[in-house]
């Protein structure tokens, strides 16, 4: 069983005023508990055990920390609270030698951590989750226990009014989960428009010292001539350290895609979606001399090619509990109007969720203007960019945000559902068809947390799209064993806005359980 380093920082008022790059930062960066880690294990005499026989441990565990993983973040829910004006000196007093003539105006938009009536007298602590797995708990386990000593020293987090207490204590995974407080993880992938957190990486500990040993020496006595004066040299800036994106658990970080129209007059029925994905695939697979696997491998080496490019995974437990990335190939059929017709006129490559864009800016650049061809080596189209008038609107009920989503192609569930798949009193416990649902939810990556609702039925949601079984199924979806798999239409509504494209169930990555934006 896999242990945790848990160190807690309980905030002493309501207010928190530390910054992001651009704006108010909530939750604290763990970059910023690692500094404030530093200072206090370095504030006033304990700055002397750092040369003395307990420096090598205390650097040690210092390093092993900021090598780490972004940690997971249990912290009390804040709000942004109302911005407010005040005046602080300038390091100018070259120029100006009164203090007064020298303020400058600073405008400050603390977070507000919210408080409930039952709730008036709880502390507000913010916890950061490190997991330590059992093989290396060993050689671990005593930088765990230093960070826990030195996790005490701790006394502000954020600006030097924002003063905390902090503790530091090795969890069990079954005390770690009981944490209170809204869980924030960290995604590597870009998300634009998304607050990116500081995190430490190899060699901050040693950037910290520099940045506070020029921040002690700005001011130095300088000979000219015959006379002593004082000179100022600004303090170094922190450079070395990470960003990552942090979302609550609930929330999914939007995903990556190229997206292409096919020429006037091309269009496929929707039940043959399945057929349209493959040629989409064999493209980026199979294309003459496999010129694009060539170059897909030399832009990106060590990425598996037969698994990102073809889905091609084997059939081991492992693989199929650990599903690898890969890309997701996704005809969109034509939707959102009473006379839509559900006829495939444009098709999308995603990434998966949480991924950095460079493999579907990849499939943008690379695929444009080349030729779909059928099985038979016939050509039925050509990838373009967008050109009709309704592309964007008709692109954005697939890729936009929203909480209410429902199927446009039906999900094929991950097991029989005897036929039951409506409840008639939302009280009742949820049916076979619901729990395979939920399941193949958790499956496609979707927090579980993250749903409050969801509708199964047969009939199709959008004018257009057909009965589920009325789609043809992959050959691997079609065999006796799995031939006995449900299908079902779906609504799902989020507890948060959640950004498309989303796919759900088995065949989510060649266009079934393809889900749109869904307005009651």
């Amino acid at each position: 069983m896999s242990a945790h380093l848990c160190i807690s920082v309980t905030l002493l008022d309501r207010l928190f005023h530390g910054q992001g790059e651009d704006e108010p930062e909530w939750p604290p960066s763990p970059m910023r508990l690692f500094q404030a880690l530093v200072a206090g294990s370095r504030a006033g005499w304990r700055n002397g055990r750092w040369t003395g026989k307990d420096g090598n441990e205390l650097r040690t565990a210092f390093e092993w920390l900021e090598r780490r993983e972004a940690p997971e973040i249990v912290a009390p829910e804040a709000h942004k609270g109302a911005a407010y004006k005040f005046f602080v000196p300038n390091n100018d007093s070259d120029q100006k030698f009164e203090r007064q003539d020298r303020l400058t105006e600073k405008i400050v938009r603390p977070h507000r951590l919210a408080t409930s009536v039952n709730d008036a007298d709880r502390p507000h602590i913010i916890h950061y989750v490190w997991s330590i797995g059992d093989l290396e708990w060993s050689s671990s386990r005593p930088h765990a226990e230093v960070l826990c000593r030195e996790a005490r020293h701790l006394m502000a987090l954020g600006w030097g009014i924002d003063q905390a207490a902090g503790d530091g204590q090795i969890l069990t995974t079954a005390e770690a989960a009981a944490l209170r407080g809204i869980r924030w993880r960290a995604w590597r992938g870009a998300s634009p428009g998304r607050q990116c957190l500081r995190i430490p990486q190899a060699g901050s500990l040693s950037d910290c010292e520099l940045v506070h040993t020029s921040f002690v020496n700005r001011v130095r006595i300088a000979r000219r001539g015959r006379a002593a004066v004082l000179e100022y040299a600004p303090a170094e800036k922190l450079r070395c350290f990470d960003t990552v994106v942090y979302l609550p658990v609930g929330q999914m970080p939007p995903r990556h895609y190229a997206a292409f129209d096919l020429p006037d007059g091309v269009a496929f029925r929707q039940e043959s979606t399945i057929e349209v994905a493959a040629m989409l695939r064999s493209l980026v697979c199979d294309d003459v001399r496999y010129r694009n696997r060539q170059d897909f491998s030399e832009q990106f080496p060590g990425v598996e090619l037969d698994v990102y490019l073809a889905g091609h995974i084997a059939n081991t437990p492992d693989r199929r509990k650990n599903q690898p990335q890969r890309f997701s190939y996704l005809p969109l059929p034509t939707i959102g109007h009473q006379h839509a017709d559900g006829m495939i006129r444009r098709v999308l490559i995603a990434e998966p969720s949480g991924g950095h864009g460079a493999y579907a800016r990849w499939a943008d650049q690379r695929l444009r203007g080349q030729s779909l061809r059928d099985k038979d080596g016939h050509e039925r189209g050509v990838l373009l960019d967008a050109w009709r008038r309704s592309s964007s609107g008709m692109l954005d009920r697939y890729v936009a945000q929203s909480t209410s989503w429902a199927t446009v192609t039906p999900v094929i569930l991950p097991g029989f559902d005897d036929f039951r798949g409506v409840r008639t009193n939302k009280r009742e416990q949820p049916t076979k068809a619901e729990r395979l649902f939920l399941k193949a939810v958790e499956q496609s990556g979707v927090p579980l947390e993250a749903v409050r609702d969801v509708t199964l039925r047969r009939a199709p949601f959008w004018p257009g799209s057909q009965h589920p079984a009325s789609y043809r199924r992959p050959d691997y979806l079609d065999s006796p064993k799995n031939r006995r798999f449900s299908a079902w239409h779906a609504c799902l509504t989020f507890r948060e806005p959640v950004t498309g494209p989303l796919a759900i169930g088995a065949g989510r990555h060649i266009g079934l359980g393809l889900f749109a934006i869904w307005e009651r």
